[in-house]
């Protein structure tokens, strides 16, 4: 049988001048030409490492097995690398090596040994995991040790999982050495660490330990002897004796293999009802006045702790969160937790991490005192590593800043002729006078695909019939999400003028009765873009919104990709067959790192051509005065793409009149 490529065996590939092996050749180069010209491009994590295969997808699955092994419940959320707080399983987002068909396993074990912890008992000595908490050293000693004691019962429970193990300590993702979160190379071990990664880990050298190993292999040796209770007891008493060898040695704590994961002490050891008391205890006043509000309530008299402005003295407990829950609320923002609603943002965060989430969902694992507890997570795009950096930017949508009405009253007042001026001229986009092509039927041939379909004829193809045009007076609906850069770079006369430009393309959108939004976009960091809503397509326009729209702040940088592709989302759940993003922007895309270069240009770039894929057209009105912003902008956006205007103060005026180009 002839191969791909050959027109007939041997005397085929001769006839061609070509011989089958060298032929055999070329069919591999145009297979790997066709695969790097068409293939999806290659993700990666942002730390560097390719993208294997993601939590979300195999969830389902995961959680039924944890459940059907260990009989436990257990929901699962997001860690990297693994952990647990003794109710919830928190595993990596997705795994950094390529080898798929190990990946699930790594999953599988990784679960394992973090609910083996659990099952058999290992997490409730609050003494143990107090002294592990005060020394890394002891805590990286007994997390080994008790990984293998929790594998071992587990491959005596349930003999199937011992094939996993194998491999899952020879695959190069899993296998990457950590102390804490930071890798450390693999090369170079210190000899008496070597015995406690017998099983767990290969390729360490290739060498054996002297006497220097021998505590460690005492220590193995009796945990893999032991059987029964006790366990917890010869764990602690063995890492504190390797503990004491290693600090002999002037040895700090001992890498954990990636899979292994780490033990999180403070997670589990956690008492918010404690420390929100401690944390509120000021504000009953001083301790006189204490213990005279609580002589008050016993006696039941007719003046409590209110009459004085003051919180009750005994209120109710809070439902308790592990640290990790807490520190995910605080690490929301600077003024979050000062807000008036944090206290119902709180318990609706409890309330939902005890009682929901169907079988099989993520626990949410971001701030909960944000308006979306997990935002919206993007890829951006690696021109010089040509590939998709795996959810390297996290969208959040808050309500703008607001204020009083009278900025929005204050610029409306002082434009009103202009805003008559841009009505009028709306009126006159009610109708949309156009040629419908590639119809079966109308009043004129369409000569371009008239002469499409004679070729195809001649070719003995079938041609399309869509081959008549028709002039219609009838305009398609469009849906326009405007995104107004909001950064720290638009403070001083720019944010003014954009308000000014917003107020009345506005009122012309108001006038064409067209489905509209706006939002200002800036971002303090990678994972905290946030797309500050101004209106909302199904909001009307009310004070909440002239208020925020007059009183909208500078301030952050300019993370435009995920704002491009954030913005394209939303569009593309929008009924309208037509839907146009526009932006107003001060400069090129900004942020702190490598964002500030070509990286942020291409990253834009990609965003826009997603975006247009998406049957989602893309302008942007600059008023950036750099003498090289046509260039970037052209990149960005296309030639046709982008408007650059010489004046800021120009940008009311021209507003109107790009958007009328775009519809028509």
């Amino acid at each position: 049988m002839a191969r791909p490529g050959q027109r007939g065996g041997a005397q085929g590939g001769a006839e061609d001048g070509v011989e089958p092996e060298e032929q055999g050749e070329e069919e591999a180069e145009r297979v790997l030409l066709a695969r790097l010209l068409f293939s999806p491009p290659p993700r990666q994590l942002i730390s560097g490492e390719r993208n294997g295969l993601r939590l979300d997808t195999v969830v389902k699955q995961l959680q039924a097995w944890f459940t059907m092994i260990s009989g436990r419940r257990l929901k699962l959320a997001y860690s990297d690398p693994p952990s647990t707080d003794s109710h919830n399983l928190y595993l990596p987002r997705a795994l950094p090596a390529p080898e798929r068909a190990e990946d699930l396993a790594v999953y599988r074990m990784m679960g394992l040994v973090q609910v083996g912890f659990i099952r058999y008992g290992l997490l409730e000595d609050r003494a143990l995991l107090t002294a592990i908490y005060q020394d890394w050293l002891l805590r990286s000693a007994w997390h080994l040790l008790a990984a293998r004691y929790v594998l071992r019962c587990w491959g005596e429970e349930f003999p199937g999982i011992r094939a996993d193990l194998g491999p899952i300590a020879r695959h190069a993702g899993a296998g990457v050495m950590r102390v804490n979160v930071t890798p450390v190379p693999r090369e170079g071990m210190p000899g008496a660490f070597l015995p406690l990664y017998e099983g767990l880990a290969e390729g360490l050298g290739g060498r054996a330990p002297g006497s220097e190993g021998d505590p460690a292999r005492a220590a193995i040796r009796a945990v893999d002897r032991h059987r029964g209770p006790g366990a917890r007891a010869l764990l602690s008493g063995q890492a504190q004796s390797l503990r004491d060898h290693f600090r002999r040695l002037r040895l700090g704590p001992p890498p954990l293999p990636f899979w292994l994961g780490i033990l999180r002490p403070e997670w589990i050891l956690a008492d918010l009802s404690r420390d929100i008391a401690y944390e509120q205890e000021w504000k009953k006043g001083n301790k006189p006045l204490r213990q005279l509000m609580e002589a008050i309530a016993k006696k039941g008299g007719a003046f409590g702790a209110g009459a004085f402005g003051l919180p009750p003295a005994a209120a109710p407990e809070p439902p308790r969160l592990s640290l990790r829950e807490r520190l995910l609320q605080k690490l929301s923002g600077p003024d979050m937790s000062k807000a008036p609603a944090y206290g119902a943002l709180r318990d609706e965060f409890v309330a939902k991490q005890r009682t929901g989430g169907g079988e099989g969902e993520l626990l949410p694992s971001g701030p909960a005192a944000r308006p979306e507890e997990e935002g919206f997570a993007y890829e951006e795009w690696d021109d010089a590593a040509g590939v998709y950096r795996v959810e390297a930017a996290r969208v959040f949508e808050v309500d703008a800043p607001t204020g009083g009405l009278e900025n929005y009253q204050r610029i409306r007042e002082a434009n009103r002729r202009a805003i008559n001026e841009t009505r009028r001229r709306f009126e006159q986009l009610r109708v949309e006078e156009r040629w419908l092509h590639g119809q079966r039927d109308g009043a004129e041939l369409d000569i371009g695909r008239l002469i499409t379909a004679m070729t195809d004829l001649r070719a003995g193809q079938q041609p399309d019939d869509r081959i008549y045009k028709r002039f219609v007076r009838q305009r398609q609906p469009v849906a326009i999400l405007t995104l107004v850069d909001v950064s720290g770079s638009t403070q001083g006369r720019v944010l003014p003028v954009e308000q000014e430009a917003v107020v009345l393309f506005s009122e012309g959108l108001r006038t064409l009765d067209m489905p509209h939004a706006f939002y200002g976009f800036s971002n303090t960091h990678a994972l905290s873009c946030e797309l500050q809503r101004i209106k909302r397509f199904d909001e009307p326009w009310s004070d909440a919104a002239y208020k925020r729209l007059g009183n909208l702040r500078a301030g952050g940088a300019t993370r435009m990709g995920a704002f491009v592709r954030h913005a394209a989302k939303l569009l593309g759940e929008r009924p309208q067959p037509r839907r146009i993003l526009l932006m107003l922007s001060d400069g090129r895309p900004e942020d702190r790192g490598e964002y500030r270069g070509s990286y942020g240009v291409r990253d834009t770039m990609m965003a826009v051509q997603e975006a247009r894929r998406q049957n989602v057209h893309t302008f942007c009105i600059s008023v950036d005065s750099a003498d090289d912003a046509g260039q970037y902008l052209e990149q960005i956006f296309g030639k046709a793409g982008f408007l650059s205007l010489p004046s800021v103060e120009l940008l009311p005026k021209r507003l109107p009149e790009v958007f009328r180009r775009m519809i028509r």
